[in-house]
């Protein structure tokens, strides 16, 4: 009875964790995957970044075409890039479908940008380079839609992306804790079974 007990208190309590989880993923907008500091702007839609690990990346900013070296508008694209992100701290939403361009296949990570705006908002980097500067928004085959996209995002509305990995290590380990206590005996058990031995 008392296992059927523990049981059902954990099945409860998983339940409504799960519960939470669903509710809070339904109520923010953007996914958080790494941060790091923008250096290198190559043009007006890559540039490099160095993780808060100290990895190097190099960023191809999501469903955003701008012109290439020669071209016209290059310079603009490239200085305006540069204004917004260059030695500061960056939220890089990652593409979930493919993550590198080329359909998975290139070098440049696939990020939607943010930087800080203020103390209560995130500037979405890709969607302010095309409302100020000469630079296409394109519906990529990815998994954002850029027609979406707002200029500004409130900070509570950004959280770090809860890899899937961890997910399951912690599934795993509730589910290794709720077999070592269904093993165990009941605390009434063992107490009334340590007074028997006590007795003899």
């Amino acid at each position: 009875m008392q296992r059927l007990k523990t049981f059902a208190l954990m099945t409860a309590i998983f339940l409504v964790v799960t519960m939470q989880n669903v509710t809070i993923a339904k109520a923010y907008v953007i996914k958080i995957d790494f941060t790091g500091t923008a250096n290198n702007i190559i043009d007006g839609d890559t540039f490099d970044v160095t993780a808060v690990n100290g990895t190097q990346y190099r960023i191809r900013l999501a469903d955003v075409d701008a012109s290439e070296r020669g071209e016209a508008g290059y310079t603009e694209a490239k200085e305006y890039l540069s204004g917004l992100v260059y030695g500061k701290i960056v939220y890089l939403d990652v593409d979930d479908l493919y993550v590198w361009d080329d359909h998975g296949a290139g070098s440049r990570l696939v990020c939607v940008i943010y930087v800080n705006y203020n103390s209560t908002h995130l500037l979405n980097v890709n969607q302010a380079l095309v409302q100020a500067v000469d630079v296409e928004k394109k519906n990529y085959d990815n998994e954002f839609n850029p027609y979406t996209w707002s200029l500004y995002i409130p900070k509570e509305q950004a959280i770090p992306e809860f890899p899937p990995a961890t997910i399951l290590a912690l599934a795993a380990i509730a589910t290794i804790m709720l077999a070592v206590l269904l093993k165990r005996k009941p605390f009434g058990e063992r107490a009334r079974l340590l007074r028997v031995r006590v007795r003899a």
